[in-house]
Parts: C-alpha cells; sequence; structure tokens
C-alpha cells in the first residue's frame, strides 16, 4: 500500500503570517501607518515591512508608549507620533475600530497616497451563548464602516472578510 503525502491540504495558506498581515497584504519595504491600540495587531505589521519599510503608530502617548516597549522588546522597529502626517507618503493605512476610530480614518486619508489603502479592523459579533455574556465593547458592523470610509472620501470600499473574531474592510485613496 502506498501512502501519499500530501502536506499542502495541511499546510495554512498563509504559512504562518498573522491574521492582520495577510489580510492588510503588508509587504517588506512598505511604508505602514497603525493607528489603534492592539500590540497583536502593531507589531506583525512592524515586523513585516522590516528593516527596509517603516510602520509608524500614531496615537495617544500611552498607548504608543506601551506598543513602542513592546516593539523594543521584540527586536522590531516602529516609529510613533501623537498626530497623523499629512505628506501623503504611506502606502497603507490599518486602523483598529476602537475608540476614536473614525477620526483615525479621516486622519489616515491625508497620510495615505494616491493609489494606497486602509484597512480597517474590527471585531465580529459573537455568536449564540457567547453573546449573551459579552462583556466586551459593542461591536461594528461591516456595513457601518463601509459608510463611514465611503463618507471621507476613500473609494472602492469593501468588507474583505474575517476569521478570528476580526472583521476586515478595505478601501483605496
Amino acid at each position: 500500500m502506498v501512502v501519499m503525502r500530501l502536506p499542502f491540504l495541511r499546510a495554512a495558506a498563509t504559512r504562518g503570517e498573522p491574521l492582520v498581515v495577510s489580510m492588510s497584504g503588508a509587504r517588506l519595504g512598505d511604508a505602514v501607518l497603525f493607528a489603534g491600540q492592539s500590540a497583536a495587531l502593531a507589531l506583525p505589521l512592524a515586523a513585516r515591512t522590516g528593516l527596509s519599510g517603516r510602520c509608524r503608530v500614531v496615537g495617544r502617548p500611552e498607548s504608543t508608549a506601551a506598543l513602542e516597549a513592546a516593539a523594543t522588546r521584540d527586536g522590531l522597529l516602529i516609529e510613533t507620533a501623537d498626530r497623523f502626517p499629512t505628506d501623503r507618503s504611506f502606502e497603507l493605512a490599518v486602523v483598529e475600530a476602537v475608540g476614536e476610530w473614525i477620526a483615525a480614518a479621516a486622519g489616515a486619508r491625508e497620510a495615505v497616497r494616491g493609489g494606497g489603502r486602509i484597512v480597517v479592523v474590527a471585531r465580529s459579533a459573537r455568536q449564540g451563548l457567547l453573546a449573551w455574556f459579552s462583556a466586551r465593547s459593542p461591536e461594528i458592523s461591516a456595513e457601518a464602516i463601509v459608510d463611514t470610509l465611503s463618507s471621507q472620501g476613500w473609494q472602492r470600499t469593501r468588507p474583505i472578510g474575517g476569521r478570528d473574531g476580526l472583521q476586515f474592510v478595505e478601501a483605496f485613496a
């Protein structure tokens, strides 16, 4: 009896990439702008852009300081700022849909070059019994994110998928 081993059937399509990297399309050498609070989202982006790219984290000083400390601990290089740049020098903006994410998406509009993209990452709604006992903040629907981005002048806005409790919406500058 011959046993065929087909490892590609068991291996993940993303080869172990963090979800935010595979869904955003961040590449080595890209200039990426991140607005949010989660190290689980920001640090994989910094790792992907590498030393030939740049990853700037925009937010309140207390949250950016925590992200900068985590990046330093992991040997990653990030820039921090409390305001969005207006030089349109970024290819990609990733905005975590928490807190003042609508203002962050508007600020990212001025930072992303023509043809660049924004990816908004939001928590998915819980299903079943967990929804009744959830202590998390209310989730934002993909439709609400699409409407918000469209009203800010982003083009070709669409949900691009979701997994692991996260949903992703993309738009183009």
